[in-house]
């Protein structure tokens, strides 16, 4: 096959190649950019109903990489299965859909551990590029505006992904969130803001015609200049001295970048990828029989990730009508058809509004496991928008298949540990490409981390089962802790945290002299020319968020970066950026 040579080549179009090759495509200068993707063009209209958020993992095998931990020491030893996106949109295709910042504390912070003097990572750069993401719908809450009211802050309102709060919440919602406010919880009535800590409706990138994906947002016209090859997993880099110039794929394919190439598989596959071909610590590289290109140690380590664990009570059918819809299959079958004709229907509606909150533990500074951090760390943990923990009051019945009483309906709810100081690791199997990585997790291995979720999950089950519009209902617990003691809620953590597949860290961003850093400030692979990585890989932090935002304003920044740099736009608009 004839080589091809573009100006940028992306591998991987998953939620921050999607965004970033229509953003360096449609610069006035129009460079050719070729869009590589391990996986096909998903179809399927019921991946976008809301009712499916939860649903869309295990209905669409064939759309996940289906990557499993190794045996977790946190976790009695269980294995984790670790949902990636296969497919143009990668992860935006099966995600949860939640559209959420994070803290403004988290992106100062990024900015101090990369050696930001520019403000490129301050949260004042980063609102604005996501302002640039984002096409915010305001009028969604307008039912529920004591609950919810995005149009308090600046969002923006030309980008290309769809954002916004369902026009109805689901029955029962609204009661329970004031009855926590009653109890002495806040409303946060912009999640976004910059301040998560609050109880509020979570914003999603649903929009009346359904799920946006990061590939339905960018590539649905991709300009000429856009090349995109599916099923096209990248082996190996061309390589000119130390500069990489190109790729080959699995299957032979392959092309050269007269600029640069980028990698944007996520926070597994691009370290795997990079380990691949030379990039990484000599040490482990060598007895596999690697070419050891540059000596990175920091390449799959560092794995950072949000932890949960689900928690559910039977409840009196008063409370919702989820259970009555999804066990009768006629209902189901009405909502599939109506969702297939014009998205409407109860498809539209069940799973639509998630609620919650990101919470302040008090007392945090007293805690022994708090008193072991560093102070830098301290510092942070103590600010007044970093929250330490985040819960979900209206999640999906779990366990799955779980069968109720006739007339009886159920709550879910979801702890999930917020600033986890235990770290993981991906690592090769072998020098075999279509081998998958080593992926250890280590959750909960940290004491701090034991504390803090052992508190998560008590807060958020104690207040939610005792609140007033919620306890006279319940009729027995599904799934949770046998006491509220420490002994009790540990084994049930150990039993049944799992992953919220936020992973980020592994080709870490730092400053000069960071010997685990594996890219600059400027998302350039150290020690290696034309290369870049631009996806959550290189996140220093864990931002208090769920992460498909994180990755979006990720390849944004990146793509102003990039435009300026090759000074793609007229000059008015790089004055701009």
């Amino acid at each position: 096959m004839a080589q091809q040579s573009y100006d940028f080549i992306i591998v991987g179009a998953g939620t921050a190649g999607c965004l970033l090759a229509h953003r360096l495509s449609h610069s006035a200068k129009k460079p050719s950019v070729l869009l590589l993707e391990a996986g096909s063009k998903p179809s399927g209209a019921y991946l976008s109903a809301p009712f499916h958020r939860y649903h869309a993992q295990a209905m669409r095998p064939d759309l996940d990489h289906g990557y499993v931990s190794e045996p977790e020491p946190g976790l009695n030893g269980r294995q984790i299965p670790y949902t990636r996106g296969k497919g143009l949109g990668g992860s935006s295709i099966l995600n949860f859909a939640v559209y959420l910042y994070g803290s403004s504390e988290d992106y100062n912070r990024w900015a101090e551990f990369v050696g930001d003097e520019e403000g490129e990572w301050s949260w004042e750069t980063v609102h604005k590029s996501f302002g640039k993401i984002e096409n915010y719908d305001f009028e969604g809450s307008k039912g529920y505006k004591h609950l919810a009211d995005p149009s308090t802050n600046p969002h923006g309102t030309a980008g290309n992904v769809e954002v916004g709060l369902p026009k109805e919440l689901e029955g029962g919602a609204e009661p329970q969130i004031e009855a926590l406010v009653k109890e002495g919880w806040k409303v946060n009535l912009d999640l976004n803001s910059g301040d998560p800590v609050g109880v509020g409706i979570f914003p999603s990138s649903y929009s009346r015609q359904g799920k946006t994906t990061s590939a339905t947002a960018h590539l649905l016209d991709a300009p000429e200049n856009v090349h995109i090859w599916t099923d096209a997993k990248v082996a190996k880099f061309v390589w000119a001295g130390k500069k990489v110039v190109g790729i080959v794929t699995e299957d032979g394919r392959n092309a050269t970048a007269k600029k640069e190439v980028i990698i944007c598989g996520g926070a597994i596959d691009t370290p795997k990828l990079l380990l691949l071909n030379g990039i990484g610590p000599a040490d482990e590289l060598s007895p596999l029989g690697i070419d050891v290109k540059v000596n990175l140690p920091g390449v799959g380590k560092g794995l950072h990730d949000h932890v949960l664990t689900f928690m559910s009570v039977e409840v009196g059918g008063s409370i919702n009508d989820r259970y009555a819809f999804e066990s009768n299959e006629k209902l189901m079958a009405e909502a599939e058809a109506a969702w297939e004709k014009d998205q409407t229907g109860a498809f539209a509606l069940q799973n639509s509004g998630l609620w919650g909150g990101f919470v302040k533990l008090p007392g945090l500074e007293k805690l022994k496991e708090f008193e072991n951090l560093p102070k830098d760390v301290q510092e942070y943990l103590t600010k007044d928008k970093v929250p330490t923990f985040e819960f979900i009051a209206n999640s999906t019945l779990w366990p799955p298949g779980t069968q109720l009483e006739s007339g009886n309906t159920y709550l879910t709810f979801i702890a999930f540990l917020m600033n986890p100081q235990s770290t993981g690791s991906i690592t090769l199997r072998s020098a075999k490409a279509e081998d998958k990585p080593v992926i250890k997790l280590n959750y909960l291995t940290h004491p701090y981390d034991k504390r803090i979720f052992r508190e998560a999950i008590r807060e958020t089950w104690t207040k939610l089962t005792s609140s007033r519009v919620i306890a006279p209902h319940v009729v027995r617990t599904i799934l949770g802790p046998n006491s509220m003691d420490d002994a009790d809620v540990d084994a049930f953590a150990r039993e049944n945290a799992s992953t919220v597949w936020h992973a980020g860290g592994t080709c870490r961003m730092g400053k000069d002299g960071d010997e685990g850093a594996v890219v600059d400030k400027g998302f350039r692979v150290r020690g290696v020319e034309g290369l870049r990585v631009v996806d959550m890989s290189v996140a220093p932090v864990t931002t208090n968020n769920h992460t498909q935002a994180t990755a979006y304003v990720i390849a944004q920044r990146a793509s102003e970066m990039l435009v300026r740099e090759y000074r793609l736009d007229s000059a008015e608009v790089l004055a701009r950026m």
